[in-house]
């Protein structure tokens, strides 16, 4: 009886796994359509003429379970479409997407799309109904449109990339800036002009910020709120905020690559989850903050190519980092980069010099002058102190120049005055 008992136990569990296994590789009809609705449209746009070479796996047999087809993912339960991956397409570069085809998808949270193509939807307003939208991926494709240059707000969208689109110029990002729920915004590597886009700093919930690789200028904001910021290869200008060391869960920060000065903050020893710490290649000047020794979870440190000075702080991680990330400091010293510290020439300089001079230290100057100068003196009285036709020339032109001095000099007194 209790054998009994557990065989049925097992084969009720066998059922509810087939089951919950036919509700996730099993999608919907209507949505199974659309899809194939969508990939007719691509074909009829491809670059390639009418072969099936885009999306190989939609299918049109009934047979063909949609869930599982190449770029796709699906509810395990309801077998909605839930994610739509449409990269590495043959398309025609006057190629508009009919947003309409997406809108049987009710459940679909992301969206990646990448292909060269000037344009990209024939109507941007219409994102607005896909309501559950959380992730748009638009990276490496190339948006010359212009109304593509206004993104609308979508209402729960967590996560916009529209890095390397060639997008240059001011961008109008007000549609993005209404993104309360935004937490990870891409605009890298494209040609974005002017100052920073402060109305970035209202978004509370923002996790990631990259900017890097375009042309923006002005100074770093103090206001933003994020665990990861890069705004490397801009022109950013001034100094690096002290707000900035209030980020107490920052975990990343790339400056590198901008024309920023001033000294590095003394708060950046508060960052304590700080991982990578990059602000190579500007105009840095000062000592690096000892208390960055106690950052323990640092394991990215560059400050190569800048002005900064002094002892380089030792204990820790900072015994880790190589002598690529101080490259291109003179005035740095320390065991790091096998150079001693007990040299004048490494003393920090006056903050009232010039960024671009270099200290000079005047008593050597003068011992050296007065050396070079004692040297040529001996070396004159040394040759003439041999007997050579280039001696005896030498005293021949004193003694004339004599003579004549003298006889110019008599012929003054002698001669009286008319």
């Amino acid at each position: 009886m209790e054998g009994k008992y557990f065989l049925g136990k097992y084969l009720m569990w066998v059922i509810l796994l087939f089951g919950q296994l036919h509700g996730y590789t099993s999608c919907i009809q209507k949505e199974r359509n659309a899809l194939f609705e969508l990939k007719q449209h691509m074909i009829s746009n491809s670059q390639l003429g009418d072969l099936d070479y885009n999306l190989p796996t939609w299918t049109n047999q009934t047979t063909s379970d949609c869930c599982r087809w190449e770029g796709l993912k699906c509810n395990r339960t309801s077998g909605r479409v839930t994610e739509i991956v449409l990269d590495n397409l043959f398309l025609e570069e006057s190629f508009l997407l009919n947003i309409s085809l997406l809108h049987p998808f009710e459940e679909v949270r992301s969206l990646k799309f990448s292909a060269y193509v000037v344009g990209l939807f024939d109507d941007v307003e219409e994102l607005k109904d896909l309501t559950n939208l959380e992730l748009l991926d638009l990276s490496r494709t190339v948006l010359m449109a212009p109304y593509q240059y206004k993104i609308i707000s979508l209402r729960k969208l967590k996560a916009l990339d529209l890095s390397s689109n060639g997008f240059s110029g001011p961008m109008e990002l007000q549609g993005v800036c209404e993104m309360k729920n935004m937490q990870d915004l891409d605009l890298s590597r494209n040609k974005l002009v002017g100052q920073f886009p402060l109305c970035l700093t209202s978004l509370s919930g923002l996790r990631v910020l990259d900017l890097s690789s375009n042309q923006l200028t002005g100074n770093v904001p103090s206001a933003l709120v994020v665990v990861g910021i890069d705004l490397s290869e801009n022109e950013l200008s001034g100094d690096i905020p002290v707000e900035l060391g209030g980020l107490l869960e920052l975990q990343g920060l790339n400056l590198s690559h901008n024309k920023l000065s001033g000294v590095i903050p003394e708060s950046f020893s508060r960052l304590k989850n700080v991982e990578s710490l990059d602000l190579s290649f500007n105009r840095l000047q000062g000592r690096i903050p000892p208390g960055l020794t106690n950052l323990s979870s640092l394991s990215v440190f560059n400050v190569s190519y800048n002005n900064v000075s002094g002892i380089i702080p030792q204990g820790k991680q900072f015994n880790t980092f190589d002598t690529q990330s101080y490259l291109g400091n003179p005035l740095l010293c320390g065991q790091q980069i096998n150079r001693s510290c007990g040299s004048s020439n490494f003393q920090e300089p006056d903050s009232g010099e010039e960024d671009d001079e270099s200290p000079i230290d005047m008593v050597s100057f003068y011992w050296s002058f007065a050396a070079a100068y004692v040297t040529i003196l001996l070396g004159l009285f040394a040759s003439l102190s041999f007997d050579s036709p280039w001696s005896r020339f030498w005293f021949y032109v004193v003694d004339v120049f004599i003579h004549k001095a003298r006889k110019f000099v008599v012929v003054r007194l002698l001669v009286p005055n008319p």
